[in-house]
């Protein structure tokens, strides 16, 4: 299956630009389909500090690489003493009822990862919800189904560094109750790609299957080498496929030769397109994150695949347990 998916020769498709709030590196992209604008929400670097950004192009000008950049970010920093008053990253988005709902990680003196929510009715002006976060974890991703939110996000392996994913649902998409029953994907077994952490998940439905992509490594906490597949019908109880992992880093030298983030896929007009973080440069091939002296950073590109290429049958044999 890693096979098909071909990366596109424009990449990375969204760079990093010098003098511009993302000119450090771009990340993190998270795909909405608002009216008839595709709106690719994503994460941008500059003067230490990640902001929320947005590039959009018309449903009848789409080709996956090609999109407009908003000037400015949608989602920036708060004041101190805020959550998020370093960082604000990893968006996950959904319109329900005409509103949309921007989940994101916040990172602040008062704690390193948790999760916020600002709301939009156009998808561009967005307001935050004050007070607590819904959940203290990191790397969101949010489906919407039969009036329920289901939220999804890493936390620590207890024990142990290491992530992996956990579930919380809600009726309003603010107050969300974690469930009890530990996480929903768990860390692969030894010797296995997916050992020692299992993050930053992206979900996709085709008739009553889920799809979740997420990202994975057998040595570092947040430096995946690679990307699997997990298939569920409840949202609930997921299987890992066999198959795994579908989708990895670029070869040495290439610009995504270190790791791979947020692989983000939405089937259109017959093909499947994959819009993904990749790191490179500087050392980034075997140390984690290389090093930003000698030109290491993410940037966001993008593999597709044709639509009879994939198959993967569904099954809701649980992962965990």
């Amino acid at each position: 299956m890693e096979g098909c998916l071909v990366k596109s020769p424009r990449n990375p498709i969204l760079p990093a630009v010098p003098g511009t709030w993302m000119e450090a590196q771009t990340a993190n992209p998270d795909l909405l389909l608002v009216g008839d604008i595709y709106h690719l929400y994503f994460r941008g670097q500059q003067g230490g500090h990640d902001r929320i950004g947005l590039a959009t192009i018309p449903r009848g000008q789409f080709d996956g690489a090609t999109w407009n950049v908003r000037a400015d970010p949608v989602l920036d920093v708060g004041l101190p003493g805020d959550w998020d008053e370093e960082h604000v990253l990893d968006p996950a988005s959904v319109r329900v009822n005409g509103t949309v709902f921007l989940y994101y990680s916040m990172v602040g003196k008062r704690c390193p990862r948790s999760i916020g929510v600002a709301t939009s009715t156009d998808g561009i002006h967005f307001a935050k919800r004050g007070g607590d976060p819904v959940v203290k974890g990191g790397g969101p991703e949010v489906v919407w189904r039969d009036g329920k939110f289901y939220l999804y996000y890493w936390k620590e392996v207890p024990g142990r560094t290491g992530f992996q994913l956990h579930l919380a649902v809600s009726d309003d998409g603010f107050k969300f109750r974690e469930d009890p029953a530990g996480p929903v994907l768990p860390v692969g077994a030894k010797g296995q790609w997916d050992s020692h952490t299992v993050e930053t998940p992206r979900i996709f439905r085709e008739g009553e299957t889920y799809y979740m992509i997420y990202c994975g490594s057998d040595r570092f906490s947040d430096y995946p080498a690679s990307a699997g597949l997990a298939t569920s019908t409840d949202l609930v109880h997921w299987r890992k496929y066999e198959g795994n992992p579908i989708f990895s880093r670029g070869d040495q030298g290439d610009w995504d030769e270190g790791a791979i983030w947020f692989t983000t896929v939405e089937k259109i007009g017959g093909k499947y397109y994959l819009w993904y973080e990749g790191y490179g440069g500087g050392e980034a091939r075997n140390k984690e994150y290389g090093s930003y002296l000698q030109g290491g950073k993410s940037q966001i590109g993008l593999a597709t695949m044709e639509a009879d290429c994939f198959f993967v049958p569904a099954t809701a044999r649980p992962a965990r347990g």
